[in-house]
């Protein structure tokens, strides 16, 4: 028995007739015949009552014919959700990102690739940097959200995904507050509050790169405390924060948030989506094409 032999069953219960079937099955009608009667000598059985009229399904017959109806159309289900899966339209995706990334667009991105894409489960991991890279490359990681320039990590493949506008956090009663924004030169002498964990390294390369001087270089205290512990500081006038825009929607904890310019406008950071090149998980194409227009 094969399923040759179930698909011609099938094929003739359900015209009546091993012409139709033939029909059907774009297969000769001797053929047809054939395979139905090798099957019921095999089960030494028979599944069909010939007549003149065509061919109707004796008692046992129509339990064998229901249950090989359910094996081919659990053989249907399952070619269809292997083919998904090698399309990219099934499967899994585990993407990393810094916890600071968890708010603004990228929620908003995986919120929508989820409602798109019901097949692919994707898996969220929180983690610094150093771990993320790792993880990309033992494959406990598809993909990871970081900030920079695609050439931040050159072993593996990056995308540019978009950028955000670099916010300065200040208790509400700072002087700069009243200002729509503020330029970097207005930020000198101010004491900053960066988090140890990422993307703080990163805010304090930038705020090196923008503010130091030969002779003296910004105040920057590095605190082991999360983005709205370091805020509600700002809120009690312990001292400002460089912050990305996501933070902005932050409210309740004193601080307001104001754009920070340089001669050309607003100042924005970027952010890239890495991945190991030997990934060959399908679903991961799909989600890097749902990404890729949109932060």
């Amino acid at each position: 028995m094969d399923l040759r032999h179930l698909r011609h069953v099938v094929a003739t219960a359900r015209n009546g007739s091993f012409s139709a079937a033939a029909l059907e099955l774009d297969v000769k009608q001797p053929i047809v015949s054939r395979r139905i009667r090798e099957l019921e000598e095999q089960l030494g059985v028979a599944l069909f009552d010939r007549s003149t009229a065509g061919a109707k399904l004796t008692p046992v017959g129509e339990d064998f014919a229901i249950m090989a109806g359910r094996i081919l159309d659990d053989l249907q289900r399952l070619t269809d959700r292997t083919q998904a899966a090698v399309q990219g339209r099934r499967g899994r995706v585990v993407l990393g990102f810094y916890k600071s990334l968890s708010s603004g667009n990228l929620r908003f991105v995986l919120r929508r690739f989820r409602e798109n894409h019901l097949d692919i489960g994707l898996d969220l991991r929180e983690a610094p940097f150093v771990e993320l890279i790792a993880d990309l490359h033992s494959g406990k990681l598809d993909v990871a959200v970081i900030l920079g320039d695609p050439d931040r990590c050159p072993v593996l493949n990056t995308m540019a995904i978009g950028t955000e506008q670099l916010m300065v956090a200040l208790p509400e009663d700072h002087p700069l507050a009243e200002k729509p924004f503020v330029y970097w030169p207005d930020l000198k002498g101010e004491k900053f509050l960066t988090s140890h964990r990422d993307p703080g390294p990163d805010i304090r390369n930038i705020l090196i790169a923008k503010l130091a001087a030969p002779s003296d270089g910004p105040e920057i205290v590095s605190l082991h405390l999360s983005r709205e512990s370091i805020l509600s500081l700002v809120g009690a006038g312990e001292g400002i924060s460089l912050q990305c825009e996501c933070a902005s929607g932050l409210t309740g904890l004193g601080a307001v948030f104001r754009p920070v310019h340089d001669g050309n406008g607003a100042t924005r950071i970027g952010y890239i989506a890495c991945w190991h090149p030997e990934n060959g998980n399908p679903a991961l194409q799909t989600f890097l094409e749902a990404l890729r227009p949109e932060m």
